[in-house]
């Protein structure tokens, strides 16, 4: 298996450190394999969308003021 490496904060790596009987490793791996399916995902649905950049920003423009009138009672 391929090894990562990577930083982290101090305040994590102290966490870490107190808990040695933890599989950190393991942890980290279930994490990226999660993230990385969803992007899988993602990626895969976005190959099939015929929505342009300006009709997803447009789209995202709408969605926000429909929210913000909602939360500020404007709905």
């Amino acid at each position: 298996m391929p090894k990562v490496s990577f930083e982290i904060p101090v305040e994590v790596k102290k966490t870490i450190s107190k808990h040695k009987d933890i599989k950190w490793d393991k942890i980290v791996s279930d994490a990226l394999w999660g993230y990385t399916k969803k992007i899988e995902l993602l990626d895969s649905i976005v190959k099939k969308s015929k929505l342009s950049g300006k009709d997803a920003e447009l789209l995202n423009k709408s969605i926000k003021k429909g929210l913000s009138g909602k939360y500020q009672g404007k709905s």
